[in-house]
Parts: structure tokens; sequence; C-alpha cells
């Protein structure tokens, strides 16, 4: 388990949990906060939420538990940020029992850069987990294709430009056809 409030500089993919309490002005604020974030950290009222000097929203969440109606939050934490299920265990009761809005800060909110985090009174820590990282695994392709190596040296030679003659002649080709076509239409007439 990761320290809830201190991001380590370089910290592999962390998962910290609070649940907030706010009017809905607060949560439609933050809503929009969040709707509009671009990558990057910046200053402002999420920073400010959190704490710290500039937070890069784009690596912030924040939704009504309600909204996973039968999925929980649990499934969520495990299935879409890929939480090992064996390190939430001993949460699970105070998991299941949260209800109302929540934020969820992956630790890539400070881009590599240590933090101690200072949460205002409106936001109350649950828990921080690390990401399940799967190992690798590369299997050999079995296709005869693949077999070999590709030619060091240098990239083939970039195909010659068409030669402006050919554009001349296909010029001169679609006036006398247009020439053509307008004699049959005028000399029929």
């Amino acid at each position: 388990m990761l320290d809830m409030l201190s991001v380590r500089s370089q910290e592999p993919r962390g998962v910290r949990l609070f649940s907030l309490t706010a009017d809905q002005a607060e949560l439609d604020r933050l809503d929009a906060i969040l709707a509009n974030a671009e990558p990057g950290l910046a200053k402002g009222h999420l920073a400010d939420l959190f704490g710290v000097e500039a937070i890069d929203a784009t690596r912030v969440e924040a939704f009504d538990l309600a909204d996973l109606s039968d999925f929980g939050l649990m499934n969520y934490l495990i299935k879409a940020n890929g939480l090992p299920e064996e390190a939430l265990e001993p949460d699970r009761a105070r998991l299941e029992a949260l209800e109302g809005v929540v934020l969820i800060l992956y630790s890539q909110a400070f881009k590599g850069q240590a933090v101690t985090l200072a949460p205002a009174p409106a936001l109350t820590p649950v828990g921080a987990w690390s990401e399940d990282i799967p190992d690798l695994e590369f299997t050999p392709l079995r296709s005869r294709s693949a077999v070999g190596q590709l030619p060091q040296g240098t990239a083939p030679a970039a195909p010659q430009p068409t030669p402006r003659w050919v554009y001349w002649l296909t010029a001169l080709m679609v006036a006398l056809a247009g020439l053509g076509i307008y004699a049959a239409i005028a000399g029929g007439a």
C-alpha cells in the first residue's frame, strides 16, 4: 500500500481515493474543471483542494458512487484501474460502505515530482494502492514471414518525381477532349 499523503518522486502507478463532502455548486465547479482539463501541471482550485502547488487535472477523476450502480467501487478499482483484489480486500468493508462523491488521484498527476498532500477539510482520505502491473511476456511469432532480420543500412530511395512533360501532355489531352466534345455538341445543333 502506498503512503496516503506522500507521493514519491517517479512513483509507479498509484491510486489514492478520497471522499468529498461538498454542495452542488462545488461539485459543478469541480466537474467543469475536470471536463476542461488539459494535460500538464496547473495551479488553481483543484491544486488548492489537494493542498499542492500544481496538479495535472487529467489525472484526477471525480464521480458520485451512485453512478456506478451495481458495478460497485471495488469492481471499478479492480477492473478499470488495475488494482489487485488482494490489495483491496482488507479495505472491502470500508469501500463498500462509502457513499456520495469520491475523487481518484493518480500518481501521474504530479509528473514525477515528489509531493506531500495537504487535503482541504472537504476531502477525506480513504486509501492508497499500487496498480498491478502485469509481467510482459513476448511469445515468439510462428509465421515463416517473421523469421530473419530486417536489412540494415540506408532506407530505400524515394520514388522519382513525375516528369513535367507528363503533366503538360495530360493537360493537352484534356483540352483536346474538351474541344472534341464542344465540336460534337456545337456541330450537331
